[in-house]
């Protein structure tokens, strides 16, 4: 509570806080006085006014800024250590109530004389300390009302932003689940019509037969959803980089030059899907592979260890245009391998005038 109503105090800092709470303390002291010069008709001297109301302002604000919040900081016994604490804090109000007067003597006077410490005196400014120590108690009470409202209104206003964001992560979850199912149904009608389309035209271009049934097996196993662990057989996805070959090697009537070798045992071996098959299409978009006495190369090979190597190399096409589109794929499986590997991988890229090469290595 303490640290709370120092939030408010620091907050009531500004100008506009100031100038009320001055203009409350002008106000309040031009009331009692002018009350007290027309009921007896006498003033006493300013300097007196401006002791005692500074002493009794100086009540008001320490009962309000430290005895009672420091006397409601624990649950146990709150209200008998704020009793306490106002008794204790009247009695030392008392005691430089009465040295002021003291000392206003002297100044009156010009010399010290004892202050009758009687019952009335004793009446008159216990009661005067309680009248401050009420207003500062109800200005107390006030600012922590202020304090629970706003806490409150904070809270209200953070259950409906989570109503709002719980509201919001429904109506994506159910756009992204028809989406799923979308997803499902849009490849498989797409490869129910290429299956047609490639018994429909079998016996007529075995051919274009064969380039459709390949880029049916391409499409299904792009499409196909990844096991728990986001991966793949190995084996499989080395599969689909030979019908990749092979589908680009019909589309050009065998024109295509590329050096291609597989070595190794690849059973029991995983890894995410697409990253060797993106390197290897990289390779026939933006490589030239027309020039049969310097052919494109590419070699997977898997050590003892578990080592993974992809090497590949291709001479380039003369097209500026296809670097932008090359290193947005390049990124994309970098960022594949950063989030799957980190640093059990290894990617070098070879851009020359020339040519165009890759070297993976990755620890499975």
């Amino acid at each position: 509570m303490i640290f709370r109503l120092q939030s408010l105090y620091t907050d009531a800092s500004d100008r506009k806080i100031i100038f009320y709470h001055v203009a409350g303390w002008v106000l309040f002291i031009f009331y009692e006085i002018s009350f007290i010069y027309f009921s007896t008709g006498q003033l006493s001297h300013p300097l007196s006014y401006v002791i005692f109301y500074g002493l009794n302002m100086a009540l008001f604000y320490v009962n309000a800024g430290f005895i009672l919040p420091f006397s409601f900081r624990s649950a146990h016994h709150r209200y008998f250590s704020c009793a306490g604490s106002i008794i204790i804090e009247l009695v030392i109000y008392l005691a430089i109530k009465y040295w002021l007067d003291r000392l206003l003597t002297v100044i009156a006077q010009g010399h010290s004389r004892e202050v009758s410490v009687t019952t009335s005196y004793l009446f008159v400014n216990l009661w005067r300390g309680l009248y401050f120590v009420g207003f500062s108690t109800a200005y107390w009470l006030i600012l922590r009302a202020m304090a629970f409202r706003k806490r409150a209104a904070d809270a209200e206003r953070v259950q409906l932003t989570t109503l709002k964001e719980n509201a919001e992560l429904g109506r994506n979850l159910a756009e992204a689940k028809n989406a799923y199912l979308q997803h499902q149904i849009n490849p498989h009608f797409l490869f129910n019509t290429l299956t047609f389309i490639y018994n429909t035209y079998r016996k007529l271009s075995f051919q274009a037969a064969e380039c459709v049934l390949l880029l049916v097996e391409i499409m299904r196993y792009t499409a196909e959803e990844g096991e728990i662990d986001g991966k793949t057989e190995l084996i499989t996805e080395i599969e689909q980089i030979q019908n990749f070959i092979a589908l680009n090697q019909l589309r050009f009537d065998y024109q295509l030059y590329i050096d291609f070798e597989v070595k190794g045992n690849f059973d029991d071996c995983r890894i995410i899907p697409l990253i060797l098959l993106t390197l290897t299409e990289n390779i026939f978009k933006h490589g030239y592979l027309k020039r049969k006495a310097v052919p494109a190369k590419l070699y997977i090979s898997l050590d003892e260890v578990g080592q993974l190597n992809f090497v590949s190399w291709n001479l380039k096409k003369n097209e500026s245009q296809n670097k932008r589109i090359r290193s947005i794929g390049i990124k994309n499986v970098i960022k594949r391998l950063d989030y799957s590997y980190k640093e059990q991988y290894s990617l070098h890229i070879k851009d020359d005038a020339d040519g165009f090469g890759v070297e993976l290595k990755i620890r499975l």
